[in-house]
């Protein structure tokens, strides 16, 4: 189904702080690319380049996510054009994990009346020139360091969008800038609570890197980008092994999956409640 755009900017936007199988298609990417070796033309990347949704994936009790539910993405702007996309558009609950240096302070591209943002800096909004700030902390050890400090330093905001994910009027749209760390790190915890087979989230997570050379150039001039002075080198690419260290901490928690999520603040219900909504 497509979408159609709303002029009005009615909702206000909630900040808080507190062998493989299959993978999940990328959005349809115009055949200007093919012809143009690989780069679209600046008004094909007027749209998202890294969206997909995430029905389909299999779990270990032999079900599959349901399309339609959950999808993924770098960044919207202001000025995108409507996405290539099977599913419903626009998405009613948008959660945005950017820090505030990335935010220009203007309403969110697709907050409408029908969309409700939600405002959740996973890395902390302290300001990241300061040598203390999350931020900072985590992006100086590239991937591994950040990947394991959402898990160990901001299980209770992950938990917070456990809650939005299995409450809030749906479709659900999970987006950072790239959508690949943030975003990446999220969706797996999202996937794993209701038993996705860890090959097909880390099929998932991967599929962003055939993405990156467009994420990039979206991007621009990203603040947290290593070439803004922020990040380390392999903030730009994905890595199988660091997802994987992260879902080892989880499943290793003492009392699983399910003791992980408690200690975070999890509601009782709402593993189950996700399940419910995600599973077919």
């Amino acid at each position: 189904m497509g979408g159609s755009e709303t002029a009005a900017h009615e909702t206000a936007v909630h900040e808080t702080t507190a062998g493989s199988p299959p993978v999940p298609a990328a959005l349809p990417v115009p055949a200007a690319r093919e012809a143009r070796g690989g780069s679209l033309p600046r008004r094909d990347r007027d749209q998202l380049v890294n969206l997909r949704d995430l029905g389909g994936l299999p779990t270990q009790d032999g079900r599959r996510t349901r399309p339609g539910v959950l999808y993924r993405s770098d960044a919207p702007r202001h000025g995108d054009r409507l996405p290539v996309f099977d599913r419903e558009w626009p998405p009613r609950t948008v959660i945005d994990l950017r820090s505030p240096v990335e935010r220009d302070g203007s309403p969110h591209p697709l907050e409408s009346a029908v969309t409700d943002v939600r405002v959740i800096p996973l890395l902390g909004d302290v300001d990241p020139a300061h040598p203390t700030s999350e931020i900072v902390v985590a992006l100086a050890g590239g991937l591994s360091t950040m990947y394991r400090a959402i898990v160990e330093r901001t299980g209770s905001r992950v938990v917070e969008i456990l809650h939005l994910a299995a409450h809030a009027p749906g479709p659900l749209l999970v987006h950072c800038a790239a959508g690949k760390d943030r975003t990446g790190l999220v969706v797996a915890v999202l996937l794993r609570a209701v038993g996705v087979e860890p090959d097909a989230i880390l099929a998932d997570y991967a599929a962003t890197a055939a993405n990156m050379a467009e994420v990039l150039r979206r991007l621009g001039n990203n603040p947290l980008l290593p070439g803004a002075g922020m990040g380390a080198p392999d903030l730009t690419t994905t890595s199988i092994s660091a997802v994987e260290q992260v879902l080892a901490v989880i499943d290793d928690h003492p009392g699983g999956l399910s003791g992980w999520f408690a200690a975070n603040g999890a509601h009782p219900d709402a593993v189950p409640t996700w399940r419910a909504r995600l599973l077919s």
